[in-house]
């Protein structure tokens, strides 16, 4: 076969891939730059062109698909790059919460792994095709000229806080742990059947509850100590770091050691709810880790 008949159907097969009034420029200017490309390899080797030649310098080059989109127009991005861990994070987590919640009723033997499976197993797909949908709408959006990402300055201290946010914050913090500390009490003087549905197992009330309080004392008074100083320090976010996961400690403890309420269906969604929090407090501590502010440091200069 004659070289230049192996470079013409290269070149015809990166121009079927190409747009149709792209094709004829392209390739025509692509004919010639490896014409001149088997040219000039001929003159190194000191020989004339032959088949093994061409071939060669021709799957140096690339596949006709990878070639032809190097002169593709960029095309709409549905997922920006920098996006891209986020989205396929989010839509594991959105599997993962799903399947959680699902999977403890084939643990008991209530419903088989094969209809769990064909229902929400695979029925927990939905949340990333609508996370898929949710970007392309976004992303057509942004073709029209929609959330224009322009740039404003950010928060120059970011650890400092919103003092009056945070003292209704506290406010509510507290009650909510008046609340749920005097539930016990509050349980027992409700019309029945209420006592009996919402009575806590005895041994969780002796044995596993009361650490809550002391964690519950030490993130108050943390928080205190960031509304009196107006800001976080680093000391301050270790703290807060180490109550968080001192919570998901105690609350898998509370799963793994046994009943939180007396009532079978009361306890099992306490548990698919404690599962749900552990999980949020990950994410969040994850998140807060993640975005860490960074600074910019004076590179080490090796050899000095």
């Amino acid at each position: 076969m004659n070289t230049n008949d192996v470079i013409e159907a290269y070149v015809v097969d990166v121009m079927r891939r190409l747009p149709g009034k792209d094709r004829n420029e392209i390739g025509f200017e692509l004919r010639d730059q490896l014409t001149q490309m088997l040219a000039e390899r001929a003159q190194t080797a000191g020989k004339a062109a032959d088949d093994a030649m061409v071939l060669a310098m021709l799957r140096e080059f690339g596949a006709p698909a990878d070639v032809a989109e190097r002169y593709m127009r960029p095309g709409m991005v549905i997922i920006p790059a920098g996006q891209t861990r986020s989205f396929a994070l989010l839509s594991l987590i959105g599997i993962v919460v799903q399947w959680a919640l699902t999977l403890p009723r084939v643990f008991a033997g209530e419903q088989s792994v094969t209809v769990w499976w064909l229902t929400w197993g695979l029925g927990s797909l939905w949340w990333p095709g609508f996370m898929a949908m949710t970007a392309l709408v976004a992303a057509w959006l942004r073709r029209l000229g929609w959330f224009r990402n322009d740039w404003k300055p950010s928060t120059v201290d970011p650890e400092r806080v919103n003092r009056g946010l945070l003292a209704f914050g506290l406010f509510w913090f507290a009650a909510g742990v008046a609340l749920t500390a005097g539930l016990p009490w509050i349980v027992d003087r409700l019309r029945d059947p209420l006592p009996q549905v919402f009575a806590f197992d005895p041994e969780f009330l002796r044995v596993r509850a009361w650490p809550v309080l002391v964690l519950w004392a030490g993130t108050f008074a943390t928080l205190v100590a960031v509304l009196v100083r107006g800001r976080y320090s680093p000391l301050m976010r270790k703290v807060e770091m180490v109550f968080s996961l001192a919570f998901v400690a105690l609350m898998v403890w509370w799963l793994a050691a046994g009943d939180i309420f007396q009532a079978k269906m009361t306890n099992d969604g306490a548990r698919a709810g404690l599962g749900l929090v552990i999980l949020i407090v990950l994410i969040d501590c994850a998140v807060k880790l993640y975005r860490r502010v960074p600074r910019i440091r004076t590179p080490t200069m090796v050899g000095r």
